[in-house]
């Protein structure tokens, strides 16, 4: 009996597994990326893919960028006109029965009408070098002057290089009249502007200065003694061209086309005359009608209805 007791009051003891070193738990852990995040250690973005553009050179890259700058103009950048910038269109205009291929050139015409100076509009058609030919506007022939109107958007290299041969190069145009020597004088034409009080307007004279050269001097119109009008010039030359009738590699500067076009007008003593005045006043007030495509300023008309192409009723045409 002693037996039995003892091992009542010593029971057995359940046998169990012993534990392991390093026991897993049985719940799932988060993934490692989220660990990765709460520690702080991100992971590395994906590297782009190379293109053609990244695995060029740094000096190629470069080259790349600056010749798409070129290209392509800054946003706001100027408007001034370059040579490869299409012309704006100009508007045909009916005056005094011809069709003139632009405005500027029928202020023109207005303009010498209002003068009483007669004009030929477009008389014929002249080569004034090996590849160059060249039709002026105007020719005057009382002045035995020609005279080219141009906007600064049209005088490109063929332009100049047309009037600087007509009258200093290898192949001069001639005179309209008998014994139709060479000419030596050319006016260009630019256009009109409000007057200023006490300045004279100027327009560039164009003139010989020795072989394949051509001299730049400042002209005005004014009126002589018995009432008549003379394009007189105005002081020494400014500038001097080549004049080989052969268009040059670059077309006129903006600043330049200012001095050849629209120069600043002059100080002279005294006014300009009221008849000149006018006549610059008259150009420039001008209006025309878009759909006609006439002259709407019918005070005007009637100041010069005894024109008519150039020259007062009665006389030629």
């Amino acid at each position: 009996m002693a037996p039995r007791t003892a091992a009542k009051a010593a029971p057995r003891k359940k046998a169990t597994a012993p534990k392991r070193a390093a026991a897993k738990p049985t719940t799932t852990q988060p993934p490692r990326k989220r660990t990765a995040a709460k520690t702080g250690t991100a992971k590395k973005p994906a590297a782009p893919k190379k293109t053609a553009a990244t695995k060029a050179p740094a000096s190629t890259q470069a080259r790349v960028k600056t010749s798409a700058a070129r290209r392509a103009p800054a946003r706001g950048a100027g408007t001034t006109r370059t040579s490869r910038t299409p012309k704006p269109k100009a508007m045909e205009v009916s005056y005094s029965g011809r069709i003139f291929r632009s405005r500027l050139e029928a202020r023109w015409a207005v303009f010498l009408d209002l003068l009483d100076v007669n004009w030929d509009y477009e008389p014929s058609f002249y080569q004034v070098g090996e590849d160059l030919f060249y039709l002026p506007d105007f020719y005057l022939p009382d002045h035995q002057i020609w005279l080219e109107v141009k906007g600064a958007p049209f005088m490109d290299t063929a332009s100049m290089a047309k009037v600087l041969a007509s009258v200093a190069g290898p192949m001069r145009i001639p005179l309209r009249e008998f014994p139709y020597t060479p000419s030596d004088r050319l006016l260009l034409g630019g256009p009109f502007r409000a007057l200023k009080h006490g300045l004279m307007p100027v327009h560039t004279l164009i003139t010989p200065a020795g072989p394949g050269l051509a001299s730049l001097t400042y002209a005005a119109f004014g009126i002589r003694p018995d009432g008549g009008v003379d394009i007189t010039s105005q002081g020494p030359a400014w500038d001097t061209m080549p004049a080989t009738g052969v268009k040059a590699a670059r077309r006129p500067t903006p600043a330049r086309l200012q001095l050849l076009l629209d120069p600043e007008p002059h100080l002279r003593p005294g006014s300009v005359s009221d008849r000149i005045a006018r006549a610059y006043q008259g150009a420039y007030r001008v209006g025309f009608d878009e759909k006609s495509r006439n002259i709407s300023d019918h005070e005007l008309l009637a100041a010069v209805s005894r024109r008519r192409s150039g020259r007062p009723l009665g006389l030629a045409a």
